[in-house]
């Protein structure tokens, strides 16, 4: 199976461990929203993607060896 490599920043990590990458096996055309969802990430708690260092949607299929990059929103104060 095609496997990806996510980076998570901030907040986010919690979701795995936090770990600040993990790697996941997918189907191809699998799309970001469907690994936040099986990573347990709301996707409402996600403000910037990137696949391949290049901004990308929720809805961006993925078929293997991509980099994913997950952000939330950050505050300052």
């Amino acid at each position: 199976m095609p496997r990806i490599n996510i980076h998570l920043y901030a907040s986010l990590r919690r979701y795995v461990g936090n770990r600040p990458s993990v790697e996941l096996e997918i189907v191809s055309g699998t799309t970001v929203g469907a690994v936040l969802t099986e990573l347990g990430i709301p996707a409402a708690e996600t403000r910037i993607l990137f696949v391949d260092h290049r901004a990308a949607s929720l809805d961006h299929p993925l078929s293997g060896g991509e980099e994913v990059g997950l952000f939330p929103a950050i505050g300052g104060g």
